[in-house]
């Protein structure tokens, strides 16, 4: 069965509370109990689960999304309007 994302995250916050308090033992608010064998363990369930919220909806695997801006359209050394661009050292 496919958590909700609410649950997904509700899973994350507990294990980054385990992580937080450095324990091993995890009480997921669904009522289970684990019981990692180490750090390493605890923290590849933390990227398991940041992954699957990641990727919740159908979204993209990518880590990170990058926007792209481009102010105005002239090339470097204009000004939007297409004049000399002014600068402190040109005062």
């Amino acid at each position: 069965m496919a958590l909700t994302l609410q649950q997904l995250q509700a899973n994350l916050d507990s294990i980054n509370q385990a992580i937080g308090d450095k324990v091993s033992r995890v009480r997921f608010p669904d009522g289970r109990d684990v019981t990692y064998r180490s750090m390493a363990e605890l923290r590849e369930a933390k990227a398991d689960i940041e992954d699957q919220i990641r990727t919740y909806g159908g979204a993209s695997d990518s880590k990170s999304t990058l926007a792209q801006h481009r102010r105005g359209d002239g090339f470097p050394g204009r000004d939007f309007r297409g004049g000399p661009l002014v600068t402190r050292e040109s005062y």
